[in-house]
């Protein structure tokens, strides 16, 4: 009788150890004083985890969105913008940032000089360039202005602190910030909360014990500009204006249609569907 031995390596059974982990880091709203920081940081994290873990580990930091969505493919995790995340980013979330002392932190609309909402009208609107678009700014003023009509115009800026400074010091009128980035602004009114960047997994591939390893690691790297690390934060990020519209089989009723929150779902960032609120007019 012949008898067959079979050999199976574990490798054929589950994902092949890497031989070298990627770092990055794009976070152009979290408390970094500038991109120099977050390079310190992130080359940091890369330290930390090649010590822990015992494989190489390289480290970058991308100042831009697209050199970041561009690099995507060549990192396996990073450290990432919750808005970011909110718009489309579709990667696990290992952890959220404390800065703020939450997940969450609290933001405000800031102008160099006092005074209301309305003193606003037809100023300068300083925003960082994570996008590129208004659909933030317009969330945040609870889905009711158009803000490219009622600034005069939006200028975009690298990040947070530059978009802070360049209100400072006279080179625009008005900025959503932290609370706590906003030293030396007025604040015209709160908005609300945001979710700070958040650790995510980009590389699917990674064995899940690394990828254990590296969640449990990442909480002894938090500190200064993010606070420490902490669960996935909770929530959304509103985004764009509401709309208000009769519906043409009930003339009677007002539809009012606003684009879905952004929220993170299960340690995933997915986008919540369109949510409509009927109101019945009152007969004159």
């Amino acid at each position: 009788m012949t008898c067959l031995v079979f050999q199976f390596s574990g490798a054929a059974w589950g994902q092949t150890a890497p031989t070298k982990l990627r770092f990055g880091i794009y976070a152009p709203n979290a408390a970094f004083a500038s991109n120099s920081d977050r390079w310190s940081y992130i080359k940091n994290v890369a330290s930390v985890m090649q010590a822990t873990l015992k494989i190489p580990c390289t480290g970058n930091a991308y100042a831009a969105e697209g050199a970041f969505s561009g690099a995507t493919g060549q990192l396996d995790f990073a450290l990432v913008d919750g808005i970011y995340l909110a718009r489309g980013g579709k990667f696990r979330v290992l952890a959220t940032s404390l800065y703020g002392g939450g997940s969450r932190a609290p933001w405000g609309l800031y102008g160099k000089a006092g005074g209301n909402f309305q003193s606003l009208k037809g100023k300068v609107l300083v925003m960082p360039s994570f996008g590129g678009n208004t659909s933030f700014a317009e969330g945040m003023l609870g889905g009711e202005i158009n803000v490219t009509q009622f600034f005069s115009s939006v200028k975009n800026v690298p990040d947070i602190a530059a978009a802070v400074s360049a209100v400072q010091t006279g080179g625009g009128d008005a900025v959503f910030a932290p609370v706590g980035l906003a030293a030396g602004l007025n604040l015209i009114f709160s908005v609300g909360t945001v979710p700070n960047a958040s650790f995510v997994l980009i590389n699917n591939k990674i064995p899940a014990d690394i990828v254990a390893k590296v969640q449990a690691a990442i909480a002894s790297v938090g500190s200064g500009a993010i606070g420490g690390m902490g669960p996935a934060a909770a929530g959304g990020v509103a985004m764009g204006r509401s709309t208000a519209k009769f519906l043409s089989s009930q003339p009677g009723v007002m539809r009012f249609q606003f684009r879905g929150f952004l929220k993170p779902f299960e340690g995933t960032y997915q986008e919540s569907p369109l949510v409509d609120h009927f109101w019945v007019l009152p007969k004159q």
